[in-house]
């Protein structure tokens, strides 16, 4: 595997650039892709939100893989791909933000969102540029986070602008990488010093959907094993989707719609080792619309899982950690306390 410190220069020539108007509603959180400058008074510019925190980034796949060998040909493929290049990761890592100070031994993965067409981790992002506010949040109470920027576009369950309709991926690829990073980060755990059963996943929209699947099909890999990282468990010990988008029928593009709204998604598996989900959502979310919360929170119960769900009257859509003065602003100190609750901090 290979690993390969993190390189401020390289990162801010990637992520800096912008976005265009897309289609679906449930991608705008790509408009958070924007890059923001500093111009030196030689002309030179500098990126001016570089996490304070340390980080290492990590490959999820060797090279030679034939994981990575399909994705690529996948994505070569696509016309939104070669529409927009600029969206497009081929070859996913993770970046990790150890905690300075005590640490609770514990690992959060977090998916960043992005509606399946990009990852949205620029300087406009909500949850910070490479996740660092996010990540700065978790480890101020010493949880390490992992950063996960997983292969798009069109990896997972997306809107298709010229077929007017969801499509579902032959290939999973977001899941893969998701699935990878789970493991890469339990097989690692005492190098990460985190107790490797304290690993949970968060993801915010698309990124919430990613959560959500990764923590309900650990049962079956969506790749064949590529080496003995594969042989440690890929399921996470909780899981906090935020706003999290595609869980209903409507995204399989059922009717009558109102029927499709009640009916969980077939693609996510509920099965009783599901484990702890606590799913944060605002009853005013205009893209991801609370109801997909509540119709998974819903089957959640009915396998006995152990599940809560933090509604707000106020929030939006994609409010990530950012205060906005808004309901959902109390939302990253209720999580905390959840985290207590299940005795992960």
């Amino acid at each position: 595997m290979k690993l390969l410190l993190f390189s401020f220069l390289s990162m801010a020539v990637l992520l800096a650039f912008c976005s265009p108007p897309l289609v679906s509603s449930d991608e705008n959180s790509l408009k958070e892709i924007n890059a923001s400058k500093l111009t030196h008074k030689d002309g030179s510019s500098a990126n001016t939100s570089f996490p304070v925190l340390y980080s290492q980034e990590v490959s999820l796949w060797p090279d030679d893989s034939k994981v990575i060998a399909d994705g690529i040909k996948k994505i070569e493929n696509d016309d939104y791909a070669k529409e927009h290049p600029w969206l497009v990761i081929t070859h996913p890592t993770f970046i990790r933000y150890a905690p300075k100070g005590p640490s609770a031994r514990a690992a959060v993965i977090v998916f960043p969102g992005g509606g399946y067409k990009g990852v949205a981790i620029g300087q406009q992002s909500t949850i910070g540029f490479n996740g660092a506010d996010v990540c700065q949040w978790l480890t101020e109470v010493g949880v390490t986070c992992i950063l996960v920027k997983y292969r798009v576009p069109n990896s997972g369950c997306s809107w298709d602008k010229k077929l007017r309709k969801h499509v579902t991926p032959e290939i999973p690829l977001a899941l893969q990488d998701a699935q990878r990073t789970i493991s890469i980060v339990r097989y690692n755990a005492k190098e990460y010093g985190i107790d490797p059963d304290k690993i949970g996943v968060m993801g915010f929209s698309a990124g919430g959907n990613l959560a959500v699947l990764s923590s309900t099909a650990f049962d079956k890999r969506a790749y064949d094993t590529v080496d003995e990282i594969d042989q440690v468990s890929s399921r996470p010990d909780f899981a906090i989707p935020v706003y999290p988008g595609h869980l209903t029928m409507e995204h399989k593009n059922k009717r009558p719609r109102a029927v499709a709204a009640q009916e969980l998604n077939t693609d996510i598996k509920i099965s009783p080792n599901i484990p702890p989900t606590l799913l944060v959502h605002a009853k005013d979310d205009p893209i991801d619309p609370v109801h997909y919360s509540e119709v998974y929170a819903r089957e959640l119960r009915k396998a006995g899982i152990d599940v809560k769900v933090l509604l707000y009257e106020t929030g939006g859509h994609a409010f990530g950690v950012r205060k906005q003065e808004k309901d959902t602003d109390r939302w990253t100190a209720d999580a905390i306390e959840w985290l207590k609750e299940i005795e992960v901090l």
